[in-house]
């Protein structure tokens, strides 16, 4: 049965039975996804959150990041989720096809934290969260996807149900009820991409995994196939059958170094990347200015014009959803980072006008695999008659052309230095290359803390 075969999965790996280069992807995963939640904390989707958090109240076992803000382990993994997918600046999964490391290592640090639990923990707790998320995704995506469903919440629930199962050492038939609750619980709209909502999606994720696990711990019980049975998981969000094999792979081959894990350069939707890198090469190359500029075209795979959805975007959250807003910064202003996004008209003149001479059109010539629906073939049109065209390509931050070491480093501390101080976020850096080593996780979410409510 799928959902045991799962349970059986996550009680039985250990960090021993998980591949050094495995290890080495947490570490950098772990690096994005704190200076991502760091960056959020202060974002209003975030504050809205704690609000509410801070008004209910809960045991005060779990640090909610980038404030003074100490909750119970469910609201802490809401809150940290909710942060860090506040700018979509954290990384993605092709598997998944949605956001992986803020869920799971949000509900896996509000689970050690309660515990308490060591590094080593929360890294397997990862892993195993990862490896589950993928899987599922690997089996029921791209259907799942494109029925509307956002997968950060509506696949990563299940991911991070396994890693706080994991922390918690829930023994397999506990584990089982623990996935098979939060099957339940899993939802999440695409509909909703370009408003608070989304950002949302990734703190419900973690909070379902922390809570699912936690109640199953405590005797509460769900069907053993949850996941496969006729009214179950996969037949209410897929049309897709799940195969009685579908997670025979685990532990074999590991999703997080065969698909991998995108980390992002740009905070904006993943499918907009491709062209941004292509449009600022060329405006590089060529020296352009957004007044010589006639038309771009991008073509795009056909999951995209679903998800960027806003061609005349009103905020700077359906910014990040717009080809036409991040086509027309790029070239006009060679630069997409997080003051790219503020709410607001538009400011920059450039950036204004040339977002009415930006197509998306799909191209049916790109590729298909999951790992290439990011691709976009961009031509720019100049006013002297020139076309200059860019062809089909991936973006930067995914696995094929990874973020360096020091690119990754640079976001970390350009994300938590206003908020934790550059001394003390260049401490987290170090300690996170060895998070597996640290004996008790507070040592590291004690520096992750301000004075911010």
């Amino acid at each position: 049965m799928n959902t045991a075969r799962l349970a059986e999965f996550v009680v039985k790996t250990s960090l021993r039975d998980c591949p050094d280069a495995a290890l080495a992807q947490v570490r950098r995963a772990a690096l994005d996804s704190l200076g991502v939640v760091l960056a959020g904390a202060p974002e209003p989707v975030a504050m809205s959150v704690r609000a509410v958090a801070r008004a209910e109240g809960g045991a005060p076992l779990c640090t909610v990041i980038g404030t003074s803000l100490r909750t119970s382990p469910t609201w802490a993994s809401l809150a940290n989720g909710t942060a860090g997918h506040a700018h979509d600046f954290d990384d993605t999964s092709f598997a998944l096809m949605g956001h992986p490391s803020v869920p799971l290592l949000a509900a896996a640090l509000a689970a050690a934290e309660a515990e308490p639990a060591d590094g080593a923990a929360v890294v397997l707790a990862y892993l195993v969260g990862f490896e589950v998320s993928a899987a599922l995704g690997a089996a029921l995506n791209p259907d799942h996807y494109t029925r509307g469903w956002h997968a950060t919440a509506s696949i990563g629930s299940i991911g991070c149900a396994a890693a706080a199962s994991s922390v918690l050492r829930l023994d397999p038939v506990q584990t089982r009820h623990a996935l098979g609750l939060a099957a339940s619980l899993a939802s999440g709209l695409k509909e909703n991409f370009g408003s608070m909502t989304k950002p949302f999606h990734a703190g419900h994720a973690a909070r379902n995994g922390v809570f699912a696990a936690m109640v199953a711990r405590e005797g509460l019980t769900a069907s053993d196939s949850a996941l496969e049975g006729r009214q179950g998981y996969a037949a209410a969000f897929s049309q897709t059958t799940l195969a009685p094999d579908a997670f025979d792979a685990l532990g074999q081959r590991w999703q997080v170094l065969t698909s991998g894990i995108a980390i992002k350069p740009y905070p904006s939707c993943a499918l907009t990347h491709s062209a941004i890198d292509a449009l600022l090469a060329l405006r590089a190359r060529h020296g352009l200015a957004a007044d010589q500029v006639a038309e771009v075209s991008v073509g795009v795979n056909h999951v995209v014009p679903d998800v960027l959805r806003h061609a005349s975007p009103t905020s700077g959250l359906e910014r990040k959803f717009s080809m036409q807003f991040c086509a027309a910064a790029a070239l006009a202003t060679g630069r997409v980072d997080l003051g790219s996004f503020g709410d607001g008209p538009v400011t920059d003149t450039g950036t204004r006008e040339l977002m009415g001479r930006v197509r998306m059109v799909v191209d049916p010539k790109l590729p298909d695999g999951l790992n290439e629906h990011t691709w976009t073939r961009v031509s720019v049109r100049l006013r002297d008659g020139r076309t200059l065209e860019s062809a089909p390509r991936g973006a930067s931050g995914h696995p094929d052309q990874p973020l360096t070491d020091a690119q990754l480093r640079d976001k970390f501390l350009a994300c938590a230095i206003p908020l934790i101080g550059a001394g003390e976020a260049e401490g987290v850096a170090a300690q996170l290359t060895h998070l597996e080593d640290i004996p008790d996780i507070r040592a590291l979410t004690a520096r992750l803390v301000t004075a911010r409510d």
